[in-house]
């Protein structure tokens, strides 16, 4: 069944966006003292790591500056399994509310991508600098005692190549955050993800079923997600945050090292000098770098777009491109009309494409704030303003998997 709310929206709630705001500000004065305690807590081998099973938490450390809305929490390092079914240690947090859960049946998993920092590993949302981002976002979700569990995604903070939107990567970092939150127990698991992260979250529904089975996945929320990546780079080209479509591309080289010199071969010496020094960008390395126009970059003059269509980038940038498969779980999609930053046409495709792949229950959303004062305005109040729905959302995937495993009960005790 397939729900599709009103698509507009003009009073986001103000409750939530103070509590995010409040928490943003408390928080931003922390990070420098919730670093690692231990220098080589992302970079040290982990020993016969291949033996641990996707999901073991491999390492971890008590971060008690972040223990918030009374929760404890960790940073962890975790196992996962890269696109070629090596075993990776990835990175995130951990945040365990230490009351009692009152909700239906088992404490729920929210198992949290975030969005892009950058590409450079001091970029995760784990680290110093991701910390200041990365909770302020977690608070609505703490504060109705859910427990959430971050992903880094494979390659960022963490030794090996992090393939920014990486369909599979960043698909089974997800899953294997929520199989470290859950362990053995049985409780539903949503996956939440915004912008970049709203990315990871739809190709982790997407996985789910064949990749981590294992899971209870009820639900995943996707905001604002580029979960196209020729419709992505188009809609970043000539802008203040052109620096950014470079990413994917520099993603796709360290996906595929024996096809760097290929890829290489597609930009002429500015572009090379500009894929370089992306290698090493946060968010405000990329802003402070000035826009760009991809077809100044490249060896033909050609623009990007045209080139991640083309015979070098055009499978490489297909095989990454989410909504081709449809989800087992709940979804609910939402995006801002006016997103300057994520186009909104590609929250729209997604769920085309989601339909014609035969998704079973879906909601989309869109939030209009009439508003072309602040033209980057519409992007991250799309998240805030989203909350107050999303977790109604979220309580009925879990008031009804309650009843359905209350009813199962019953049937095996008579």
């Amino acid at each position: 069944m397939e729900r599709i709310l009103a698509r507009e929206m003009r009073l986001p709630s103000i409750t939530v966006a103070l509590l995010v705001l409040a928490g943003s500000c408390v928080l931003s004065g922390a990070p420098a003292s919730a670093a690692p305690a231990v220098a080589d807590f992302y970079d040290a081998p982990v020993v016969d790591l291949d033996s641990y099973a996707p999901g073991s938490i491999v390492r971890r450390e008590p971060v008690p500056q972040l223990d918030i809305l009374g929760s404890r929490t960790e940073r962890i390092l975790y196992r996962s399994t890269d696109p070629r079914d090596r075993a990776v240690a990835v990175s995130g947090l951990l945040v365990t509310p230490t009351g009692a859960w009152t909700g239906p049946g088992a404490r729920p998993v929210i198992a949290f991508a975030p969005g892009s920092y950058g590409i450079a590993d001091r970029c995760s949302g784990s680290s110093e600098l991701g910390l200041t981002t990365t909770m302020p976002a977690l608070l609505p979700l703490l504060a109705q005692g859910y427990q959430v569990v971050t992903t880094d995604y494979q390659g960022l903070g963490t030794p090996g190549e992090y393939e920014f939107l990486g369909r599979i990567a960043s698909a089974r970092a997800l899953l294997d955050s929520a199989r470290a939150a859950v362990g053995e127990a049985d409780v539903p698991v949503v996956l939440y993800g915004y912008s970049a992260g709203g990315v990871a979250s739809a190709a982790a529904a997407e996985l789910a079923p064949a990749y981590a089975p294992d899971l209870s996945v009820v639900g995943a929320f996707v905001g604002a997600a580029p979960t196209d990546p020729v419709l992505r780079a188009e809609g970043q080209d000539g802008t203040d945050t052109a620096a950014t479509m470079l990413y994917t591309i520099v993603g796709l080289i360290g996906a595929h090292p024996e096809r760097a010199g290929e890829i290489r071969a597609l930009f002429n010496e500015r572009g090379l000098a500009a894929l370089d020094a992306a290698q090493n960008f946060c968010t405000v390395d990329a802003l402070t770098y000035g826009s760009l126009r991809s077809e100044d970059l490249t060896a033909d003059g050609r623009s990007l777009s045209e080139l991640m269509l083309g015979p070098v980038l055009g499978p490489l940038t297909a095989a990454n491109a989410v909504g081709f498969t449809a989800p087992a779980a709940s979804v609910m999609i939402v995006h801002g009309v006016h997103d300057r930053s994520v186009q909104i046409e590609q929250s729209r495709l997604l769920a085309e494409r989601w339909r014609a792949a035969g998704v079973t229950e879906m909601t989309v959303r869109e939030f209009d704030f009439g508003t072309d004062l602040v033209p980057a305005f519409d992007h991250p109040a799309t998240n805030v303003a989203a909350y107050p729905e999303l977790i109604g959302w979220i309580d009925r995937l879990l008031a009804r998997r309650a009843a359905a495993c209350s009813t199962a009960c019953e049937r095996r005790s008579e």
